[in-house]
This record gives C-alpha cells, structure tokens and sequence, in this order.
C-alpha cells in the first residue's frame, strides 16, 4: 500500500513539475507553433494551409452569420478588403506579417488567430493607440490561465 502511494504521489509531483507543451495556449496554437513550422522543409505550405483553414473557417461563420465565434477583426477585415482593390487578402503578406509579430519571443504565447487579426488591424492603418491596447488585451488573456 505504500508503494502504491508513492508511485501515485511521484506521479503527481512529476505532472506538476513539467512544463504544458508551450505550443498551445488555451488549446489554441501560438507563435510557438508557428515558428515550428519553420522546422519542417514545408513550412511555407504549412503556414499557408493554417492561414487558409483559419479563414475557411471564419468564411463559413460569417456565411452562417454566427456572431460569436469571431476573430474579434471582422470591421477591420471589412475596412482591408474595401481598401483593397482586387477585394482579397494576400497570404504571402499576412505570413510575412505573422512572422514579423512572433519575431519578438514574449509574444508567442499570442494564439495565432490573435497574431492574425493584429496584422489586420494594422494594415488596416488603425492608430498605434488602438494596436497597443489591443495588443496588451491579447497578452493579458493569453497569459492568464481563464
């Protein structure tokens, strides 16, 4: 009965010792994740087919008109694609973007559909006021634990 205690408490002790896998914040995929793409001899395919599933997906919300299951960027992907004269959004440029974001290593526990809509939002051309306190919100709630 003992040993059986001490493996269980060993056990315990150890899950609580190791790290959560850092490529995941709140069950969403972060900058970590995105820079291991970088990794694998694909990694632009890879970025681009997460890129384009994560918008597929947003594609279909709006279709279904689902308010609240958004990205939190939907007037700013309006106002980029108003602005925009073939009205699409360039992927090569938002992996660019993403990139750019996650070059800072604090900011990679930022899920990356986060990541995505800040470079929205700043191609949108909103005031570097509006990108810091939307940027310390994002950083706020992907670091807390809920």
């Amino acid at each position: 009965m003992k040993i059986l205690f001490k493996i269980i408490l060993v056990l315990v002790f150890s899950l609580l010792i190791f790290p959560q896998d850092k490529r995941f914040t709140r069950d969403a995929e972060n900058g970590y994740m995105w820079i291991d793409y970088e990794k694998y001899s694909i990694m632009r395919d890879m970025k681009y087919d997460y890129l384009s599933s994560m918008l597929e997906r947003q594609r279909v919300i709006n279709l279904f008109q689902i308010s609240s299951d958004s990205l939190g960027c939907r007037e700013d992907i309006k106002k980029l694609l108003e602005m925009n004269e073939k009205n699409e959004l360039d992927l090569s440029l938002m992996v660019k973007k993403i990139d750019e974001f996650y070059r800072e290593e604090k900011l990679r526990i930022i899920p990356i559909a986060f990541a995505y809509c800040y470079c929205v939002k700043e191609l949108a051309g909103n005031p570097r006021e509006e990108l810091i306190d939307y940027l310390i919100k994002i950083l706020k709630f992907s670091e807390s634990e809920e």
